[in-house]
């Protein structure tokens, strides 16, 4: 199996409820605005499904915390399928899901307007990669800063640890070069080999990325909807 990426526009169709177990309705009843839930984890059902051609509805998933251990937060696992490495990610108006058996993955999506922040660099990036932003203005800048959030975010969903990690601490090759872990300096242990993708979303609000905890090269298959 590839890293099978699926990628889809927010939305309100009321059928998507009917894939998603007692679990995750529960968790939509604590959302002011449910559909980006709904939507990311009925497409991450499908997309399981359509690789391992077990039925949506049928499908459990488990979470487990690197850090902490517990089950009640963390990375998301299929329940009986531990060679199946699977990750979601979603904001307002996109939604994207990866499925693969070469690694642990993570995924990220983030629209431009969540980098749009004084003090984006010092929370997000190291010094290096603060550097790399020089000259930028406008969407440009926005759509740089985006792009590195993501392929951190990928990478920390990846290892597990998410933002107990501090992200300026994982350091990303620059926004015009292939994506790449270039360093780990936090005091966390390093995660290995790490293969690190952009995500061609199609839409010029948008940047993803995607992380595999492997040596091998990684081959993406984006699919839409």
């Amino acid at each position: 199996m590839a890293v099978v990426i699926r990628t889809t526009e927010v939305t309100d169709d009321p059928r998507l409820r009917d894939l998603l177990d007692a679990g995750e309705l529960e968790r939509v009843q604590r959302r002011e605005n449910p559909h980006p839930f709904i939507t990311a984890h009925a497409l991450l059902r499908r997309l399981v499904a359509d690789e391992t051609g077990v039925d949506p509805r049928q499908l459990e998933f488990e979470k487990r915390c690197a850090t902490c251990g517990t089950d009640r937060h963390g990375k998301p696992h299929v329940a009986g399928m531990r060679d199946i490495h699977v990750s979601v990610s979603y904001g307002e108006h996109m939604a994207v899901a990866v499925v693969t058996n070469i690694g642990e993955v993570g995924v990220d999506v983030e629209d431009l307007e969540s980098a749009d922040f004084d003090g984006f660099a010092s929370v997000t990036l190291d010094a290096s990669e603060a550097a790399h932003l020089d000259g930028l203005d406008g969407d440009a800048l926005l759509g740089a800063r985006a792009l590195l959030w993501a392929r951190k975010e990928a990478i920390l969903k990846a290892t597990g640890h998410g933002l107990v990690v501090d992200p300026s601490q994982v350091v990303v090759s620059a926004p015009d070069a292939p994506a790449a872990l270039v360093e780990w300096k936090a005091r966390e242990h390093p995660p290995g080999p790490t293969q690190v993708g952009d995500i061609d979303l199609g839409r010029e609000d948008h940047r993803a990325a995607v992380a595999v905890l492997t040596s091998r090269p990684i081959t993406v298959r984006v699919q839409r909807g």
